[in-house]
């Protein structure tokens, strides 16, 4: 093996036990606030660096779990700050209440809640989530029509139906 190819390992493997460390970091934050995490996305924005963080919980996010789980980050982080070279920006937030769900921790998320489907058949469902498993969704449709299973293969997008 040549030395580029050594170096190119070499480098692969600090990128990911840095990258490892910043989940374990961002992990024990989230564990320190109560939430779980959602999404967190790094990325270059300008000269600085912003790694912002979606987080949620059953009973909703508050201004002050987004706050400890910034401060508790942004202690770990300045303890060791070779996981995120240079300046960077840190941003908590919850993940909205209209953004797609995706993940069946999305979905487990908003057991008990009315979604809005848009399916690949072209017929949208609306109702309150009952159980998710990997293969389908049970929705308790409006107007007591009934329970119908949704398979997750047909779904194109799902969003919690916020009322007001």
């Amino acid at each position: 093996m040549g030395r580029s190819a050594e170096r190119a390992i070499l480098l692969y493997e600090v990128v990911l036990i840095t990258q490892e460390k910043l989940n374990s970091m961002i992990a024990a934050a989230c564990e320190a606030g109560n939430v779980s995490l959602v999404e967190a996305d790094l990325f270059q924005a300008g000269k600085r660096k912003m790694l912002r963080l979606f987080v949620d919980k059953p009973e909703g996010v508050t201004i002050g779990d987004c706050t400890k789980v910034s401060r508790t980050l942004s202690a770990a982080l300045d303890l060791d700050p070779d996981v995120i070279e240079g300046a960077f920006t840190l941003e908590v937030s919850s993940p909205g209440l209209d953004r797609p769900l995706k993940s069946e921790a999305d979905f487990l998320r908003n057991v008990g809640r009315r979604l809005r489907i848009t399916r690949s058949t072209g017929k949208p469902v609306t109702g309150v989530l009952k159980s998710v498993d990997n293969e389908c969704l049970t929705v308790e449709l409006m107007g007591n029509a009934g329970d119908m299973q949704v398979p997750r293969s047909e779904i194109l997008s799902a969003k919690a139906d916020v009322q007001i």
